[in-house]
């Protein structure tokens, strides 16, 4: 796992990509890492896990966030608390930053602060500008639909350039 200081993480590097390209698949199921585990991939229908729809069939890296790329604090040395996972569209015109969750209570909260972390240390190392479709997802297998965060949502906008979603199913495009 490659571990980097703050401001020089390289979330693009292809060595974080540990799964290979998804090539026009429609529907992708995602699963939250066990322990040191990095987030995981499924093909097969899985009723309880967070769900990726590509209706395009556009082509994309899944590329594990936490416990696959590693962001140390540099005055404690303590790694940082980070989203799950990120997807790239292949043509790099879409970033997604996913959070997933699997807790019943004050979830969305912990989900936007690691998602909020995530994309400031990305934005200090990389042109989120590059990106058409700049997203953030809050996912939670057992609460796939929560009430509205329009106000927290807002504020992530202006505070961080990216949309967020909190919702079960996350859509390329």
């Amino acid at each position: 796992m490659p571990t980097y200081q703050l401001g020089q993480v390289d979330f693009l590097a292809i060595a974080n990509r540990i799964y290979p390209t998804v090539r026009g698949n429609e529907v992708v199921y995602i699963k939250d890492g066990e322990r040191e585990e990095p987030a995981g991939m499924l093909f097969e229908d899985h009723l309880n896990e967070v769900v990726i729809i590509n209706p395009q069939h556009l082509s994309y890296d899944f590329v594990p966030v936490d416990n696959n790329i590693r962001v140390l604090d540099p005055q404690t040395q303590n790694k940082i608390s980070i989203c799950d996972a990120m997807i790239l569209t292949e043509d790099f015109q879409d970033i997604y930053f996913i959070e997933l969750k699997d807790v019943r209570k004050q979830w969305i909260s912990k989900a936007i602060g690691q998602l909020e972390s995530t994309i400031k240390i990305f934005n200090a190392s990389h042109d989120n500008i590059a990106f058409n479709h700049r997203l953030a997802y809050a996912s939670n297998r057992r609460h796939p639909y929560p009430a509205s965060y329009r106000e927290k949502e807002e504020q992530f906008r202006k505070s961080l350039g990216f949309k967020l979603v909190v919702s079960g199913r996350i859509k390329i495009r």
